[in-house]
């Protein structure tokens, strides 16, 4: 008898079918990702021969061993060259999580059954019992959502918490953003809230969640809260279902999909494409984010003829489309495994190239010939000019780079990254594992060279400029910070550019193997781009759940907000220095559009000498030595909006109360309140034209900024506060959404708490204090890191910004501001 099987080309893995599971019962085996272009194995066995028995060495889920004749096995042709090396890594990470899945879909989601134990979780019953206690009785409050989740479970049956860590582990299966060790401490804590202890060597709980497939947006971190809601509603729904119904939907890629996104807001939920992708990997996209799966499309559509068309895009139409994208280019590349994020495609399709691609691509690119004739055998790196770029002034008028770490004194005479990574272990104060920060020293003082580019960076997202490394390593003690010198001929932008997506936190990367990216950012720099491919396109949509990436708002609290300004048309925004107001105003106005539009928003600073003049209208001296009358910024905003009276206009005023409001807005202060807009209550201007009359239209919206730690205003006057909503901002200091969002950033665990603690006592002392109080509290935007984030990073925000805001306060009591900073310091 014949019988051929593909074979598994992984080092140390065994053709081995799983446990428990009889030879005719196999799996079908995965035709496409997860069983690329391998040799064919032909294995004969002989009647004589025993039938296939396990193997002892776990292997492919769903392939057969069988221990006869194996030593005359032979491939039926070579392994493309083409995979290897980082290629092969990525199939290998997708080969284990597709078999995971596999498991986890026929135990758990056909059979009803346990992915860690025997009981049966996975049913109606316990899905019925969470949604009750979770989805039913949400907990709008700031603390984190594992402990908000603990006491909604509190009274939950064990086996609902069991099904709850397992769930977990289904969420974070292909996620490669949040690190093994914390995959597998969530899914054993929730666990072990039901009573029982989960087997620290089960096979779920291996390798396989080391490494994922896709990195989610930041809302999957976030809002883990809606994620998780759809899941158990979905699920649900599911067991609901019969077992024959429940296999024909698993049976039908795309009878699933519609299945799916009839549900519960399930286009608007990430996990939808997680759990296709794993329940379905031959027809869906190890990806999280509908936005590259258009561009997959778009990208490709001269090769596959679709379309997105105008208007929505039904998502299963849009996920045929990617799967058609991605079957023309197996045909045109029948000799190699087609995944759309390697850098041999990357480039057709995505313009984002902040996140670095395969850097041993294999096949010859356009990129690497552009990168070969401009920089030639030269290395290219990014470096961060200190916290925030403080230091890129310094670097420009000097010509030098620089990096810190200077404890460790003269980096030329340690002898190899090793010898620096045990002086940053011994020294303290770069975490449990100073990996990368030991690397970028030894790189800066042995690797790089004459002749190289450096790119100058602000944070995650902005470039600043670049230059070419004229000198060799120096130590410089006679500086009193960033002792580690080279000198730069630089070249600084006009104006910074800003990147569509975040690009590392290191302070010094080598970007050389990132071929397409660098093209990408220097062509942006010289402007060989129509569009320099930066700004994210003006009318993508914007929702609430698009306003809360990345904010540490509460939902409630931001649609409170935007209900305000919808009604009264005046909002102010106020709070501490450092909760983000300025950050946050934009989200506000375009969530209030549904979509981003530039030309919809202005932007204006008050100060003291800001007058009407410059806000509405007044008379200017010209070169001449005449005058004449010129609009001001709110004058020509207004006449901007009253052209467009289907569009919402927002005005933004950043520290609106530090001018003086009522020579500022004039005889305005009565038609900025909502029943006066329109052309109906218009009035005559100071200095307007005889018969010439100004009204405020109604789809202008006004939101001011105000800081309340401000000692130099007086109090707004009660003319302006009743025609303003007021809606207070409050640091978010021990939430979930900010210590996610740093957890995410790679902030140790450790010193998150210290910051946590540190502050909240620090703002409890503040609120106490007679002659300060609540609007004198710091925020956590001080907080937020823009490079690395480790101890000298802690010290250097507590030391630079922190510090002199104590002593402001406390400027008549010296002793308290010390005290509180010397515990700040500790």
């Amino acid at each position: 008898m014949l019988r051929v099987y593909p074979l598994h080309p992984l080092p140390g893995r065994s053709i081995n079918r799983p446990e428990n599971v009889h030879h005719d019962q196999l799996l079908p085996i995965q035709k496409r990702r997860i069983m690329p272009r391998f040799p064919v194995m032909r294995i004969q066995i002989s009647p004589d021969k025993r039938p296939c028995q396990p193997s002892p060495h776990r292997g492919r889920a769903g392939l057969p061993s069988c221990e006869a004749d194996l030593t005359s096995v032979k491939p039926s042709h070579r392994v493309p060259a083409e995979i290897t090396g980082a290629t092969m890594s990525r199939l290998a990470r997708t080969h284990a999580i597709v078999d995971a899945a596999e498991r986890w879909k026929r135990r758990c989601l056909v059979d009803g059954g346990s992915l860690f134990g025997q009981e049966r979780l996975w049913t109606r019953k316990h899905f019925e019992e969470l949604r009750t206690r979770f989805v039913e009785r949400p907990d709008p409050g700031d603390r984190s959502f594992e402990e908000k989740l603990r006491d909604q479970l509190q009274d939950a049956t064990p086996q609902a918490k069991r099904l709850w860590a397992e769930i977990t582990w289904v969420y974070w299966l292909m996620v490669d953003s949040v690190k093994g060790v914390t995959k597998r401490d969530r899914i054993r804590t929730m666990w072990e809230w039901s009573g029982a202890a989960l087997p620290a060597d089960h096979w779920a709980l291996g390798d396989v969640l080391d490494k994922g497939t896709a990195t989610p947006g930041p809302a999957y971190i976030i809002h883990q809260w809606r994620e998780f809601a759809f899941v158990v509603t979905l699920m649900l729904a599911f067991c609901e279902l019969s077992r024959e119904a429940r296999e024909s939907l698993l049976d039908e890629p795309w009878a699933l999909s519609k299945w799916i996104d009839a549900q519960m807001v399930a286009q608007r939920r990430q996990f939808r494409h997680a759990l296709l992708f794993l329940v379905r990997p031959d027809e869906f996209e190890p990806t999280l984010a509908v936005d590259h799966k258009k561009k997959m499309v778009d990208g490709f559509r001269e090769t596959t003829g679709a379309e997105l068309g105008a208007g929505r895009l039904d998502p299963t139409d849009l996920d045929k489309a990617v799967l058609d994208a991605r079957r023309a280019l197996e045909r045109e590349h029948p000799d190699i495994e087609v995944d759309f994020y390697d850098s041999r495609f990357r480039p057709l399709w995505l313009d984002d190239k902040a996140a670095p691609p395969d850097p041993n691509p294999g096949i010859q690119t356009d990129d690497e010939t552009w990168c070969r004739n401009r920089f030639g055998a030269s290395d290219v790196w990014v470096i961060a000019p200190g916290e925030g770029a403080r230091l890129w002034n310094e670097f420009l008028e000097r010509g030098i780079a620089a990096i810190g770490w200077d404890d460790l004194g003269d980096l030329t005479v340690y002898g190899s990254k090793e010898a620096i990574h045990h002086a940053m272990t011994e020294n303290g104060g770069y975490g449990d594992n100073p990996t990368m920060a030991s690397l970028g020293a030894w790189e800066f003082a042995h690797e790089m060279n004459k002749g190289d580019i450096v790119l100058a960076k602000r944070g995650r997202g902005v470039i600043l400029g670049w230059g070419t490394v004229t000198g060799d390593y120096t130590y410089e003690p006679e500086r009193t910070e960033y002792q580690n010198v080279r000198t730069v001929d630089w070249t600084p932008h006009v104006s910074p550019l800003t990147l569509r997506a975040p690009i590392t936190t290191k302070a010094l990367t080598r970007f050389t193997p990132y071929k397409d990216w660098l093209r990408y950012v220097f062509e942006a720099i010289e402007d060989k781009r129509p569009d320099n491919g930066l700004e994210p396109p003006d009318r993508e949509t914007y929702d609430v759940d698009t306003a809360l990436e990345g904010l540490f708002l509460e939902d409630t609290q931001f649609r409170r907000i935007l209900a305000a300004l919808a009604l009264r048309k005046n909002l102010i925004l106020q709070g501490p220095p450092g909760v983000g107001k300025t950050f946050i105003a934009r989200r506000i106005a375009w969530c209030l559009m549904g979509h981003k539009d530039r030309e919809a928003i202005e932007m204006v600073q008050f100060h003291q000498s800001y007058a009407y003049e410059d806000f509405v209208q007044g008379w200017r001296p010209t070169r001449q030595g005449g005058f004449t009358l010129r609009n001001g910024v709110f004058f020509e905003f207004c006449k901007r909006a009253r052209q467009h009276p289907e569009k919402k206009f927002v005005f933004i005023v950043d520290e609106i109360n530090r001018g003086n409001l009522s020579r500022i807005f004039g005889e305005l202060l009565m038609l900025i309140e909502a029943d006066k807009r329109g052309s109906d209550h218009a009035i005559a201007l100071t200095y307007g034209s005889p018969g010439e009359r100004f009204s405020i239209p109604e789809n202008v919206h006004l939101l001011g900024l105000m800081n309340t730690a401000d000692r130099s205003l007086a109090i707004v006057d009660y003319a302006l506060r009743r025609r303003f909503a007021f809606e207070t901002l409050k640091p978010a200091y021990g939430t979930g959404n900010f210590r996610a969002y740093l957890l995410e950033a790679d902030v140790e665990p450790q010193l998150l708490d210290r910051i946590d603690t540190n502050m909240l006592a620090l703002n409890e002392r503040i609120r106490d204090d007679g002659d300060l109080g609540p609007g004198f509290e710091i925020g956590h935007s001080y907080f937020v890191p823009e490079e690395s984030a480790d101890e000298h990073w802690y010290r250097a925000v507590v030391e630079t910004q922190i510090a002199p805001l104590l002593r402001e306060y406390w400027f008549d009591r010296p002793a308290r501001a010390e005290e509180l900073v010397g515990i700040l310091s500790q």
